[in-house]
């Protein structure tokens, strides 16, 4: 009876094998459970999007450096009698503390969905008012130099004025890869950035030991103000949370570190003879300010997706 149940088996495992399977049956198979299903997106696959809002700047400031040079003429009688100049850099180089400050925002870009995958790739354009003011730092530069006048070549002094740095406005475009989550994706990104930073050199006045007096050789006090865009790397992550189809929320990070040409002053001044003084002047004052800087941002935008 073994031997026949034996057989019996075997002949049924045979002809199972051997039935022919059709391809609504194997559709069937491949749609069965076992297949892992696609995630439902509950938001727009791909959209465009503009938003505004407003966040926090922080403007760190490097150490700066700063450097002076007057080129003098002497006149005594109305009389060119000798010629001078001194120089130097501000010692120690001036240092400014963090500045932080609100900083309204607005963005454009799009967003799209990486084939049937979680991934998303996209590209936006921000633009911070950074609103970053330096502290005036009162500077006391000394100055080295010699003079053509016969009863003394030494033309050393003190070249003093104020000095300030302002961080406006910064542009950032900024391609970025992200990942969906079940309301809205992270995402992360490096782009360029372009910022607006003004150097201000104030109350620029030089003066010389001459005879042992310390003597206003320059006159009255000169400012110097500049405004330049400099170009930058910048990095970026960030989070959105979608309150509706068209409406979501995005929680970003930026930093950036910009490469701001440095300042260079060259303006000429005429002191003449006043009083009982017969001494007058005339010459230039030339000089050199930098204004490094990096920028870190912290937004959050309402958004319309469209």
């Amino acid at each position: 009876m073994s031997c026949r149940f034996s057989l019996g088996l075997v002949v049924s495992m045979a002809a199972i094998c051997g039935m022919p399977v059709s391809a609504e049956e194997v559709q069937e198979i491949q749609k069965s459970p076992q297949s892992r299903p696609t995630e439902e997106w509950t938001f727009p696959e791909t959209s465009f999007f503009l938003g505004i809002g407003i966040g926090t700047s922080i403007v760190s400031y490097d150490t700066q450096y700063l450097y002076n040079l007057g080129l003098s003429r002497i006149y005594k009688d109305d009389e060119l009698v000798a010629i001078g100049g001194a120089d130097g850099p501000a010692m120690p180089n001036p240092t400014f503390p963090t500045s932080k400050n609100l900083a309204p925002a607005g963005q454009i870009g799009f967003y799209s969905r990486y084939k049937e995958s979680n991934w998303i790739y996209g590209a936006k354009a921000t633009y911070s008012f950074l609103n970053s003011y330096s502290n005036k730092e009162v500077l006391a530069i000394p100055q080295y130099g010699t003079s053509t006048d016969p009863s003394t070549n030494s033309f050393d002094g003190t070249s003093y004025n104020t000095y300030s740095i302002d961080a406006k406005n910064q542009f950032t475009i900024m391609p970025f890869i992200g990942r969906k989550y079940s309301k809205g994706y992270f995402y992360a990104g490096a782009g360029l950035s372009l910022t607006d930073v003004q150097v201000n050199v104030d109350d620029v006045v030089g003066y010389a030991l001459l005879n042992g007096v310390e003597t206003d050789i320059s006159g009255e006090a000169q400012d110097f103000s500049n405004s330049r865009l400099g170009f930058g790397i910048a990095l970026s992550a960030g989070v959105t949370y979608f309150l509706s189809n068209s409406l979501f929320l995005d929680l970003n990070y930026t930093y950036s570190r910009p490469n701001v040409a440095e300042f260079n002053i060259a303006s000429p001044y005429r002191n003449p003879a006043e009083g009982s003084s017969q001494l007058g002047f005339e010459g230039t004052l030339i000089g050199s300010a930098t204004r490094d800087i990096s920028t870190n941002t912290m937004l959050l935008t309402l958004n319309w997706a469209f």
